[in-house]
């Protein structure tokens, strides 16, 4: 079984912060990063058909759209961060395309006795977080060797997603994924349907939306600018899908950002 958790899509700023003993997880994918921690025991985490022996100490960098797993070997306590791309978006834009040959890895215990507040108990203060995460993220680079993604390509949910995160702010159409993947357009409709309980379109907008919130909140474009930059040639379908996903018009969400 693969599941696609769209909760853990990514939004602007989101941190999601989790302590579990006795920790393992079916495979699954998500937009966000995904920071573990074991605290005590063991575990085996499995990325994209390879795996890794966690002890205690050990941390793994999930990137998005790895698909991932964890098997509890000997009562596995773990702390786990579940973060947006936002959060790191120049290593974000830096791994690309890319897996991280070892991505795990262990932190001196000085250096983690003062992250560990902000990474794992504490998304209210997300400057601190993202020093920490970016601090992470430089000693990742220098620590192993990014390697393409061929693990994955053989994997059509993979396919699809990293297409559609590659051309959301295009107009792509069904058709055109269908097309370059070299599937039918019924068959993919009904496989996206089936597997991520979305529909094509849904799956598509929410990448819209997600990155329209973001530069609502982050800068002072209009919002007619913002609806054509991602992806909308049309206002008012733009802030119907924005009502859809946010529960709000695009000119609520800035106002709300704003206190």
């Amino acid at each position: 079984m693969l599941v696609y958790e769209d909760y853990h899509f990514g939004e602007p700023q989101e941190m999601a912060l989790y302590h579990i003993e006795g920790f393992s997880h079916f495979a699954h994918l998500h937009r966000s990063y995904e920071l573990l921690y074991v605290v005590k025991g063991n575990l085996t985490a499995f990325v994209d058909n390879r795996q890794f022996p966690m002890n205690p100490g050990d941390f793994i960098l999930i990137l998005p759209y790895e698909i991932h797993s964890y098997r509890n070997e000997n009562h596995a306590e773990c702390y786990i961060s579940v973060f947006s791309p936002d959060y790191i978006q120049e290593f974000y834009k830096r791994t690309a395309k890319q897996a991280l040959e070892k991505p795990v890895f262990r932190l001196e215990e000085p250096v983690f006795h003062h992250m560990k507040q902000y990474l794992f108990l504490d998304n209210t203060r997300p400057l601190y977080s993202k020093a920490y995460l970016y601090y992470i993220a430089a000693r990742l680079l220098e620590e192993s060797v990014l390697i393409p993604q061929t693990a994955r390509r053989s994997d059509l949910l993979h396919q699809i997603l990293t297409y559609i995160q590659e051309h959301y702010l295009e107009s792509l159409t069904l058709q055109d994924l269908a097309s370059f993947l070299g599937y039918n357009r019924l068959y993919l409709s009904r496989y996206i349907n089936s597997t991520l309980h979305l529909s094509f379109t849904d799956l598509l907008n929410q990448h819209r939306i997600n990155y329209a919130a973001y530069l609502l909140g982050s800068t002072g474009d209009s919002i007619s600018s913002i609806a054509f930059s991602c992806g909308y040639n049309n206002l008012r379908t733009f802030n119907r899908c924005f009502q859809e996903f946010e529960h709000c018009t695009p000119g609520e969400y800035r106002k709300s950002r704003q206190h």
